[in-house]
């Protein structure tokens, strides 16, 4: 689009000025105007706004080079495009070092008239120009430390963000020391900084400065200048970490309660557990209390195994490994008292997770089946992830037992549920919390076979 961009002609020629003012109007829809030497074209610019300069170099007066350092003191950097009467490296390298936009002979305009190539050329530097404008307006607005800087450790230009890190105004950290403004993390970030410009690798890294928590990102600055630049990117994240520490606190906390709870309880539960069966074996007239007897004692036993396995599942898994459903459920199928139930595992998928808690969300979800809902058959296969996402992997497992009423679906999760009135209630929940603790979500349906059955979403693939 060329019928939004104002455009300044300038050159010493009055009817050259005018012809290719005339011409980008007419030809090519932009709104044109023309001014013979740097005195007028600073007139114009007092008047209209305008979104690109095209001069002449050579020029009576101030020539097109001081044409622009004159413009951009007192406009900012709008782009100016060169017009050469001799096209030499020394003009070009000139031009370039100089900061001009862009260049162009005058004879090609001239004489093969390429004012299309001239209006590309325009329109190229215009669109340049509103994109790094909107870049600065997102940069200045956020709340992310953003700074340019040189592989000295020179601040070449920073956002207010960093201005009130630094607790100083924003002109002043321009072309200070990014060390000597931030002893405590300056340093941190100037290595990054010199090691991406070595490698042309971003890098990302956390830090601390006056007691808060910043995730850095920094990767290198393509500009047209000889000195290097990196830019980096610090978000304070101290809310974040201070969540996570407190979090991992309250586990350990926790995971000492429930250690100390169930040693405490258990200590008791074992000695009634051993009197009642000496009891059995010396007094066999009650028998059905003393299993009655017995049969509350393993119920408890389950409870503090459960409550310490529920304490110690929450902490979210840092370092997932390659491991195979199929193999996880055989390795606890022989340990969940199958009594006669069949397992059929319809899947050789291999996934990344903690193998242990693998492990333990299987096992849970066999017990269910088995104790709860009396199946006769568990079939642990993989489906459709559902989730758009093609790399995502899920797994269920179903059986063809009684099933989980409908109406009980939000509530299955929830700490102390049970059909069954010898279940502990933890199970279900140990399931979920494992499930949680992978980044998985966990669902209850019906199975084909009118059973129970647990899907296992957002499971990643070895």
């Amino acid at each position: 689009m060329t019928d939004d961009i104002r455009v300044l002609v300038v050159d010493d020629s009055e009817f050259f000025a005018e012809m290719t003012a005339e011409t980008l109007a007419e030809d090519h829809g932009m709104e044109s105007h023309w001014a013979t030497g740097a005195e007028a074209a600073t007139d114009v610019l007092a008047d209209a706004e305008i979104d690109c300069i095209v001069s002449d170099y050579e020029m009576p007066g101030p020539d097109g080079l001081e044409l622009m350092e004159m413009v951009r003191a007192e406009h900012g950097d709008v782009p100016f495009i060169l017009l050469t009467g001799r096209g030499t490296e020394e003009i070009a390298s000139e031009a370039i070092s100089a900061g001009v936009d862009d260049y162009i002979l005058k004879l090609e305009v001239v004489e093969d008239q390429q004012y299309q190539q001239l209006a590309n050329r325009i329109t190229s530097a215009v669109d340049q120009q509103r994109t790094q404008q909107r870049y600065e307006l997102l940069v200045d607005n956020t709340p992310d430390v953003v700074a340019q800087v040189e592989r000295d450790g020179e601040i070449v230009a920073a956002n207010p963000a960093m201005a009130d890190l630094a607790g100083v105004d924003r002109a002043s950290l321009r072309g200070a020391s990014l060390t000597e403004q931030f002893p405590e993390t300056g340093e941190s970030w100037l290595t990054a900084g010199q090691a991406v410009l070595e490698t042309g690798e971003s890098r990302t890294f956390e830090s601390e400065l006056d007691g808060r928590h910043f995730h850095n990102i920094v990767v290198p600055v393509d500009i047209r200048t000889e000195r290097d630049t990196f830019q980096l990117i610090a978000r304070d994240v101290t809310e974040r970490t201070e969540r996570a520490q407190e979090l991992k606190r309250k586990n350990e906390r926790l995971d000492r309660f429930a250690s100390m709870v169930s040693h405490d309880l258990q200590g008791p539960l074992d000695i009634a557990t051993m009197n009642a069966k000496l009891l059995a074996e010396e007094f066999d007239e009650n028998p059905e209390e003393l299993d009655a007897i017995q049969r509350s004692h393993d119920r408890m036993g389950r409870l503090i195994e459960d409550v310490l396995t529920l304490a110690r599942q929450g902490d979210t898994v840092d370092d997932p490994v390659a491991t195979t459903i199929e193999t996880a459920a055989e390795k606890v199928w022989p340990y969940v008292d199958a009594d006669g139930t069949e397992l059929v595992v319809e899947t050789d998928a291999e996934i990344m997770a903690d193998d242990a808690r693998l492990q333990e969300l299987l096992s849970n979800l066999f017990r269910n089946a088995i104790t709860h809902g009396d199946a006769d058959t568990v079939r642990v296969g993989t489906l459709a992830d559902g989730s758009g996402d093609e790399d995502a992997l899920a797994f269920y497992v179903a059986d063809d037992g009684t099933g989980i009423p409908e109406a009980d679906y939000d509530t299955v999760f929830e700490t102390g549920f049970s059909t069954a009135g010898d279940g502990t209630g933890f199970g279900l929940a140990i399931v979920e919390q494992i499930a949680e603790a992978h980044g998985w979500t966990v669902d209850v349906g019906e199975s084909v076979d009118g059973g129970a059955r647990f899907d296992v979403t957002g499971v990643d693939p070895a």
